[in-house]
């Protein structure tokens, strides 16, 4: 199970499932040279990230952030993400965050 809360960009995934979202931006078409940067930590501004991922190839102007069970494979409770998109002229956007990233714990693993 993954959902993501459109009113409050929250995200709840359980514990160990794959995952994946589309991150496009209205004003931008993503390319070679840009980044798309997902990271989950506990805290805001912690040192060293729980989970990051990064996308550097892009499908129709847009990335596709995947996450495996082995990204999922974190403690059972809350911690902070977002997404920033680093362009290849400089630019660095905070798109979305920090918003919550909730692992919930499963019956079946």
């Amino acid at each position: 199970m993954f959902i993501i809360d459109n009113d409050t960009d929250t995200m709840t995934i359980v514990k160990k499932d794959t995952a994946s979202f589309f991150v496009a931006l209205d004003n931008y078409m993503l390319s070679e040279g840009d980044r798309v940067i997902f990271t989950v930590a506990k805290e805001v501004e912690q040192e060293t990230p729980e989970l990051q991922i990064i996308v550097e190839s892009f499908i129709d102007g847009g990335a596709m952030v995947v996450l495996t069970s082995e990204d999922t494979n974190l403690e059972v409770g809350e911690y902070k993400y977002d997404v920033q998109v680093n362009t290849k002229d400089g630019r660095v956007d905070t798109i979305v965050g920090p918003a919550k990233f909730k692992v919930i714990g499963g019956v079946t693993y």
